[in-house]
């Protein structure tokens, strides 16, 4: 179950690129996106960047929109 929070948003924002386009593409494949996502450097860096600053609500919309609570 995804129980997102600020403190794991913390620790997934401080994980190196690779380790963290890792986590994307689990994430994607639990949505259903079959292929691999091809994330650039820049869209990693801009992803930090807006998860930084997002409210808890607004990571919990986010994730009920990508269907994280299927579990």
């Amino acid at each position: 179950n995804m129980n997102f929070d600020r403190n794991s948003l913390t620790k997934l924002l401080a994980l190196p690129d690779a380790e963290l386009e890792a986590v994307i593409n689990d994430i994607a494949k639990e949505a259903g996106v079959d292929s691999k996502i091809n994330i650039k450097k820049s869209d990693l860096n801009k992803l930090r960047a807006l998860l930084s600053v997002a409210s808890e609500e607004d990571i919990a919309r986010l994730i009920k929109h990508f269907g994280g609570n299927k579990k």
